[in-house]
C-alpha cells in the first residue's frame, strides 16, 4: 500500500513539473525600443501569434494572466509584455499618446523577432492601445478580444464635462472633479501611466476601424446603475451616462465581423473573474 501511494505521489509530482514547464517562457527579458528598453515575455509555438495587452497601469509580468496562458498555449504563440514604466520595464520619455504606445509595441515585437500578423487580446484601456496599433499597422492586425474596454471618448468625457473653473464646498466632490481634471495633465503625480489623453482621443477619434476583422467585445454584466458615485450631479454625470449608452453600437460598428457578448460577473477585469468566457472568445478568433 505504501508503495502504491509512494508510486502515485511521485506520478503526482512528475505531473505537476510537467505542468510547470508546459508554461515556462520562451521568452523573458529586456529588448531596446529606442532608449531605453522594454521587458517582453513570450510561450511561443507554431500556432498563430497572439498579443496579450494590459489595462491602464497593469502590466504583463504581474502574473494575472498565467492561468489564462495555460488554456491558450495549445491555440496560439502567446507574448505579452510591460509597458514603459510598469512592471520590469524601463521608462521612456514622457508624456507620451496610444500612438507612442503602439509604436512602442512594435518596435518591441520587431527586435524581439516575434513575427506577425498577430491577434490581439486585452482589458480596458488595452483596447485604445489595440486600436492605435491597427490604425498605424492594419496589415498586421488579424482580429482581437476587447475585454471590457471602455467606450471611445471615455477620458475626454472626464476632462471636458464639468463646468469651466467649476467649484463646490463639498469635498469629496472637489476631490472627485480635481481628479478627473488630471487627464489634462499627462504628468498628474497620481497617475501609473503619463500618457496624453486629451491628445490621444483626438487620435483615436479618426482612428481606421477594423474592416472586416473578426472583433470580440466581451462586457461585464450591466448593473443598470449609473456611472457616476451619487455626489455627482445628475446634469455632470449625464454625459458619461449617454457614453455608456451608446457604447455598445460602437462596439458594434468596430468592423463588419464585430460581436459584443456579456459576462454573467460584474466585475471589469474579466481576465480574472470570468476566465472561461474569455479564454473561450480569444479562440473563437482562429475559427471565425
Amino acid at each position: 500500500m505504501k508503495t502504491i501511494i509512494l508510486l502515485f505521489s511521485i506520478f503526482i509530482s512528475f505531473g505537476a513539473l510537467a505542468i510547470e514547464l508546459e508554461v515556462k517562457p520562451t521568452k523573458a527579458e529586456l529588448y531596446d525600443v529606442g532608449g531605453f528598453k522594454l521587458y517582453l515575455e513570450c510561450y511561443e509555438s507554431d500556432k498563430p501569434q497572439l498579443i496579450l495587452e494590459q489595462g491602464f497601469g497593469r502590466y504583463g509580468s504581474e502574473g494575472v494572466w498565467l492561468e489564462n496562458i495555460k488554456r491558450l498555449k495549445n491555440d496560439f504563440s502567446i507574448c505579452l509584455y510591460d509597458r514603459a514604466g510598469l512592471g520590469k520595464s524601463e521608462k521612456g520619455d514622457v508624456p507620451f499618446t496610444v500612438n507612442d504606445m503602439a509604436n512602442r509595441l512594435r518596435s518591441l515585437l520587431q527586435n524581439a523577432n516575434i513575427k506577425g500578423p498577430y491577434y490581439f487580446a486585452g482589458g480596458s484601456y488595452a483596447s485604445y492601445i489595440i486600436t492605435a496599433y491597427n490604425n498605424l499597422y492594419p496589415q498586421e492586425v488579424m482580429g482581437a478580444v476587447l475585454i471590457d474596454p471602455p467606450p471611445l471618448g471615455y477620458f475626454y468625457t472626464m476632462g471636458t464635462r464639468w463646468p469651466e473653473n467649476y467649484q463646490t464646498d463639498n469635498q469629496e466632490l472637489d476631490r472627485f472633479y480635481q481628479f478627473e481634471q488630471s487627464v489634462h495633465n499627462p504628468m498628474f503625480e497620481r497617475v501609473p501611466e503619463n500618457v496624453d489623453h486629451m491628445k490621444s482621443y483626438e487620435i483615436l477619434v479618426s482612428a481606421a476601424n477594423f474592416g472586416n476583422k473578426p472583433i470580440i467585445v466581451v462586457r461585464s454584466k450591466s448593473t443598470g446603475e449609473r456611472y457616476d458615485p451619487p455626489f455627482v450631479p445628475d446634469d455632470i454625470a449625464k454625459s458619461m451616462d449617454e457614453l455608456y449608452l451608446g457604447a455598445e453600437n460602437y462596439f458594434k460598428g468596430l468592423s463588419t465581423d464585430s460581436s459584443v457578448i456579456y459576462s454573467e460577473s460584474e466585475k471589469h477585469h474579466l481576465h480574472i473573474a470570468d476566465r472561461d468566457l474569455v479564454v473561450k472568445s480569444i479562440k473563437e478568433l482562429v475559427g471565425k
